[in-house]
Formats: structure tokens, C-alpha cells, sequence
């Protein structure tokens, strides 16, 4: 089974049909999704493998929704429930070109504390994100759950997620958090590669050192994902140009549930990636993180 841990949100997506227009009304289509870096990979990996999700949300109705919306994709899913707070809630400003602005509230997603040890005991791999280590006590039960994974001989791997939370650590003490969970793979797009120093142009960085043991798959949007370890390349993946991008929320997401199930089913690494890119290019022709019909 994959387990994946951390972030779960409403996504409230506003798609703009033009330009903004300052002080006034502009054309727009908006809607609402489930959202949350963690919980798309989820949602994406239920229908391909057995998949379980951990993580906190509210006692509202948020917290509700979240949890039928991820159950109807398959997905195994275990919550804390936190009375003190709401469930976490996004806004999504997507411009007319389809690049995002995002307005984040985090909620309960701070609040997740030691998990379940029944909830991790039958992982075969454990993936979450950086998110997850941005505030609260999520951190603190995150780096746990990596450790008894580790402990159990399960595989974990984690996604960079953001320029923004590396901003917000350091770059420094982002590497050594992140050294702390030993990820078996590391995923991290074109823009955190570079400022980590873990690749740049598909070559390593000097960073990547401090994982030997570690695959790391350095996405570069629309140009060929690289995978690196040890220092040295290990494949260079093409991607297949998507003409009708709609929205690019959740594509690396996409990605990432398309490698690691791919990966859990006994693909190689070009396989997996060819599956994480295929996902992603459905993905990418939606509104919001989910799959074109």
C-alpha cells in the first residue's frame, strides 16, 4: 500500500477569462475542488494502487466533504479531526494563461499529531511533502511517521513543494530537515532543484551530496524530467508537449502518484516517469487537481 501524509484543503478555484480588471468585475468561472498537495496525490494513486491518506482537518463541513470526496477515488482515508480549528481552504487565482496565484489557510493541516502506528504498519512506501513541515505540530509527527517507516524498511519519499517554504526555513536548514527524512526519492520541479543546488539544466548540484541514497526526479515542466543518484544521471525522460493546458494546479502532483505507483507495480525509473507525465498531461487539460474525463 502507498501511504501518503499531510495537506488536505478546499480548493476554491477562480479561473479568469481576462486580464484582471482592478476595482471592478472580472469574467471569471470558479469552482470548488478538493485540494492539497498531499491529498491530490492521493486522490490520483487510489484508482491505480491501494492508497491510504493521513492527515487532520476540522469538525466542520469542510472536513466532511474532504474526506467522501477522497473515499469516492478509492483512497484509504485516515483523519484526525481538531475541534479548535477549520479545514484547511485554498483560493486559486488561475490567469488567463493558466499559471496560479495562491491564497492559502492552512487550518487543521498544522495541527496533525503523532499518527496511528496502525495507520503506517502495512505501508510498502510513505510520500509527503514539504508542506507538511511548514507550521505546527505536523512537523513533529511527520518526522516521526518518516522514522518508523524507515524502521520498518519502507520506502519514503518526499516532494520539495515549494520555493516559497524554502524561502521561509532557508535554504540551509530546508536541506537538513529534509536530511532528517532520509527520502528514498526526492521530487522537486525545476525552480526548487535550483535553489537547493540539487540540479540545474538536468545536471547535479553540488546539495545532491547529502542524499547518496536518494533518486531524485528533477521535473522541468514542459522540457525532459532527469533522473538523478549519486551524482550521476540516470535517465533523461522526455515529455510529451500538452497543446490545451488548462490549469496547471496538481500536474506535479499527477506526476508524482503516477511514479509511485508505477514504481510500486515493479516499473523502472523511465517507466514510472513515462507514467508520472501521462497522469500529469490529464491533469494539466483539467480545471483544478483532477483528471480530464
Amino acid at each position: 500500500m502507498l501511504g501518503v501524509l499531510g495537506d488536505v484543503v478546499q480548493d476554491v478555484v477562480v479561473w479568469q477569462l481576462e486580464p484582471v480588471r482592478r476595482a471592478t468585475d472580472t469574467k471569471s468561472e470558479i469552482v470548488m475542488r478538493r485540494g492539497g498537495s498531499a491529498a491530490n496525490v492521493a486522490a490520483f494513486a487510489g484508482s491505480r494502487y491501494p492508497t491510504r491518506f493521513i492527515g487532520c482537518v476540522g469538525d466542520d463541513l469542510g472536513g466532511h466533504v474532504v474526506r467522501q470526496e477522497l473515499e469516492g477515488h478509492g483512497v484509504d482515508v485516515r483523519l484526525q479531526v481538531d475541534g479548535t480549528t477549520h479545514t484547511g481552504m485554498i483560493v486559486l487565482l488561475i490567469d488567463e494563461h493558466g499559471e496560479r496565484t495562491m491564497f492559502p489557510s492552512r487550518g487543521a493541516n498544522a495541527h496533525l499529531t503523532s499518527v496511528d502506528p496502525a495507520w503506517l504498519e502495512d505501508l510498502e512506501a510513505l510520500h509527503l511533502t514539504g508542506y507538511s513541515f511548514e507550521a505546527g505540530s505536523t512537523a513533529d509527527a511527520a518526522l516521526d511517521a518518516v522514522a518508523r517507516q524507515h524502521g520498518r524498511g519502507g520506502l519514503v519519499s518526499c516532494d520539495v513543494s515549494s520555493t516559497g517554504l524554502i524561502q521561509h526555513y532557508g535554504v540551509e536548514a530546508f536541506l537538513a530537515l529534509l536530511e532528517q527524512c532520509r527520502p528514498d526519492v526526492i521530487s522537486a520541479n525545476e525552480d526548487e532543484c535550483r535553489v537547493l543546488d540539487l540540479a540545474d539544466a538536468g545536471r547535479p548540484g553540488a546539495a545532491l551530496a547529502r542524499f547518496p541514497s536518494a533518486t531524485l526526479l528533477a521535473r522541468r515542466g514542459g522540457e525532459a524530467t532527469t533522473v538523478l543518484r549519486d551524482g550521476r544521471l540516470l535517465a533523461t525522460v522526455p515529455v510529451t508537449r500538452v497543446d490545451d493546458v488548462r490549469d496547471l494546479t496538481g500536474a506535479g502532483d499527477a506526476f508524482n502518484a503516477g511514479f509511485l505507483t508505477a514504481h510500486l507495480q515493479g516499473d523502472d525509473v523511465v517507466r514510472a516517469c513515462q507514467a508520472g507525465h501521462a497522469l500529469a498531461a490529464r491533469v494539466l487539460r483539467s480545471a483544478g487537481a483532477t483528471e480530464q474525463a
